[in-house]
């Protein structure tokens, strides 16, 4: 051992952040196997997602969505009225007004949310085949 109390050379192992070359082919090999478990992973996981089933379950859900955000946006906004119109006692005003404000907070959302999911499925849109136009509905009338 050396004067300072840390080991020198091989033979003292991590203690020094020297690793054998049996253990980095451990390590390698470790994560090597890791991978292929995370690539397999990933393959059944998309191939579960990308089922018909699933994409319909999804997109019910996402119109779900839609129509949610844009029923509380109006049912929160109203409600909210309705609360200050009663405590001020100025009947319509507020309701109306938060109301219509409620609205296009809602609507907001959805215009948001549905850009969002436009933006996710663009690459696959632009790698979908083009459908030739066959002109078979030009009869001749004018």
């Amino acid at each position: 051992m050396a004067a300072n109390g840390k080991g020198e050379g091989p033979e003292h192992g991590a203690a020094n952040g020297y690793i054998s070359p049996e253990d980095r082919e451990a390590i390698r090999q470790r994560s090597s196997e890791l991978g292929r478990e995370l690539d397999t992973a990933a393959a059944q996981r998309a191939g579960a997602v990308r089922s018909p089933d699933n994409r319909k379950q999804s997109a019910y859900g996402e119109a779900f969505k839609y129509a949610a955000d844009l029923v509380v946006g109006v049912g929160l906004g109203g409600l909210l009225g309705w609360a200050l119109d009663r405590q001020f006692g100025t009947a319509p005003r507020w309701m109306v007004l938060l109301f219509i404000l409620g609205f296009a907070a809602g609507l907001l959302n959805v215009i948001r949310a549905a850009r969002k999911a436009q933006a996710a499925n663009e690459a696959q849109q632009r790698a979908a085949p083009s459908i030739a136009d066959n002109d078979d509905d030009d009869d001749g009338r004018g």
